[in-house]
């Protein structure tokens, strides 16, 4: 594996929506940047957002925690399975 010892640029092929105000439709640069940077910025402006890339990790970790948590309490709060969903119908079948 390579260590990031220069920038690395990148355009994305998407752009942004509307709630982006003055940068609707523009391009995101993206860049590796040595000290463990991710640089973001709107093409064609010098406004760049830096975020470690340990942070943006951590921040994608919990993201998907949370998203498997809420998975599982829609599940608990649901019946959790196919034997309770059998018992609702036959409840249901005898009312």
């Amino acid at each position: 594996m390579t260590c990031i010892e220069k920038v690395t640029r990148r355009l994305t092929r998407g752009a942004l929506d509307g709630s982006h105000g003055a940068d609707r439709g523009r391009p995101l640069v993206a860049e590796f940047a040595p000290g463990d940077l991710l640089v973001l910025r709107p093409h064609g402006t010098r406004r760049p957002v830096k975020v470690s890339l340990f942070d943006v990790y951590r921040f994608a970790v919990k993201c998907r925690v949370v998203g498997i948590e809420r998975r599982i309490k829609e599940l608990r709060k649901s019946g959790y399975g196919r034997a309770d969903a059998r018992r609702q119908a036959e409840k249901e079948a005898q009312s």
